[in-house]
Parts: structure tokens; C-alpha cells; sequence
């Protein structure tokens, strides 16, 4: 009883809060502290302050990542982002999954800015079910114009997405580190293949 007592005090007390995210500090075991919200029913990444969607749009392509549904096995795996007259955006996802083509037009919205002030948002797509977490299912994490740390509520699913094809291995080696300091597990993210691509 008295177990159950403080885990709803705790999780009162940690409803609706941000943690801070403490740097790593090699020299000890301490876990890191990685900035997250809670909002009663899921954990959220923090956004990046300096996420500007209108140079966020345009294409993506992912370098990394962790492999689900369609993505998992394909390779030349890209997402385009345009505006919609009505404030969301458009998603167009695309793959090559053996010798098929694989496209899903889909939509994101932004989410209220009590998850943050941009770089969040809800993406759905026609015929999948809605989200069990009421917040938005993808949060830019880290965003420096070329690439990107795109994550998922409770660190689900991880996207390193690229405005390069084929960006040097040394730069999606430092992204991988950079997403692990955020708070993704390592052994979950796989590099993804953009080689023998249309377009390319």
C-alpha cells in the first residue's frame, strides 16, 4: 500500500514537468538525465528552441534510424514536407522495398505549445489507428538545417534524416552519437541504405 501511495505522489509531482538533461560524465556510472515532458500518460522528448519549419521543409532523407513497418529492410527511405494552406503539412513518405516503389501521403500538425514552442507534431496517415499517447508522435530533437534527430513520444522510434543522399560515414557516425546523447537506444539504430536510388 504504501508502494503504491508514492509511485501516484511521484507521478502526480511528475506530471506536466520538463527534466533537465544533464551531460554525460564518463568518469562515473551515472545514466544520463536526457530532457523529457510528461503529460500524465506518456514521455515526450524536449524540441529543439531552434526548429524553423518553414526551413524544415522541403526533402529529407533518413541515414539512420530504427527500422518499423514499412521502413524496416527498404532502403532509399525519404520524406518530402510541404505547406498546407491551412497551417499543417504534408508528408509524403517514400521507400523501395525489393524492386517496389513505396508511397504514403500523410499529415502532420502541429501540436499545442505546451509541448514545446515548434518541432512537434502529430502525423497521421489514411487507415492507421490513432496514437495511444495523446501528445504529438514527432518531436524534432536536434535540428542544424542540414540534418536532423526526429524522435517519437517514449523514444519509440528514432529518424536521422539528411538533406544529403549520402552524407560522409563520419557524419551519420557523430548524428547516431548525438541522438544516443538524447536519449535513443543504441542498439536499436540501424544505418539505412540510400545507395542505387532514383534520382541519385
Amino acid at each position: 500500500m504504501r508502494v503504491a501511495t508514492t509511485l501516484t505522489a511521484l507521478t502526480s509531482v511528475a506530471s506536466g514537468m520538463i527534466l533537465p538533461r544533464q551531460e554525460s560524465n564518463e568518469s562515473t556510472s551515472t545514466p544520463d538525465v536526457v530532457a523529457s515532458q510528461y503529460d500524465g500518460s506518456c514521455f515526450y522528448p524536449v524540441p529543439d528552441q531552434k526548429f524553423d519549419l518553414e526551413s524544415y521543409l522541403g526533402t529529407w532523407y533518413q541515414v539512420a534510424g530504427t527500422p518499423f513497418g514499412p521502413t524496416a529492410g527498404a532502403r532509399c527511405v525519404t520524406a518530402n514536407y510541404a505547406l498546407n494552406d491551412n497551417g499543417t503539412v504534408r508528408v509524403l513518405n517514400t521507400a523501395t522495398q525489393g524492386n517496389f516503389s513505396i508511397d504514403i501521403v500523410g499529415t502532420a500538425t502541429p501540436v499545442d505549445s505546451a509541448y514545446g514552442a515548434g518541432g512537434a507534431f502529430v502525423v497521421s496517415f489514411p487507415g492507421t489507428p490513432s496514437a495511444v499517447c495523446p501528445g504529438p508522435n514527432y518531436i524534432v530533437q536536434d535540428y542544424a538545417v542540414d540534418w536532423a534527430i526526429v524522435q517519437t513520444q517514449n523514444w519509440s522510434t528514432l529518424y536521422i534524416l539528411s538533406r544529403e543522399r549520402q552524407p560522409a560515414p563520419a557524419s551519420i557516425d557523430a548524428w547516431i552519437n548525438r541522438a544516443v546523447a538524447f536519449g535513443s537506444d543504441a542498439s536499436a539504430i540501424s544505418k539505412f541504405n540510400q545507395t542505387g536510388c532514383d534520382n541519385e
